[in-house]
């Protein structure tokens, strides 16, 4: 339904103005939502390259979600509803990323990775 407003410019031209902003401020709170839900494992990703144990990137991750979130609002953007920390910790491959103990299993191999590649491109 979305993608039909969103390809048909005439269909806009029936709404009100009212009609128009409430879609609008819709379609914004929907995307800061979706953004605030792949932060805090993308924070966690980051953490663990950083050597950072998964007790403080848990920590980090939610705090950064909810001073994401009180950013936007504060910014003149929409009241955000935070995704629930056992709803985002659900979608981390902890055992990828995290050792039983907390110890990040892949510190430093994104930089590894990004060094090798560059090198490869350089010929070396």
């Amino acid at each position: 339904m979305a993608e039909t407003w969103a390809d048909d410019p005439l269909s806009f031209a029936i709404l009100t103005k009212g009609e128009q902003d409430r879609l609008i401020w819709t379609a914004l709170r929907q995307s800061a939502e979706a953004a605030l839900r792949e932060a805090a494992p993308c924070i966690i990703l980051a953490a663990a390259e950083a050597g950072i144990d998964r007790a403080t990137a848990e920590r980090a991750a939610d705090l950064a979600v909810l001073l994401t979130a009180a950013a936007i609002e504060q910014a003149g953007g929409p009241e955000i509803s935070l995704p629930a920390p056992e709803a985002w910790r659900a979608t981390v491959a902890w055992d990828a990323v995290y050792a039983q103990g907390g110890r990040p299993l892949v510190a430093g191999e994104i930089a590894r990775a990004s060094q090798a590649e560059k090198a490869e491109a350089d010929g070396d």
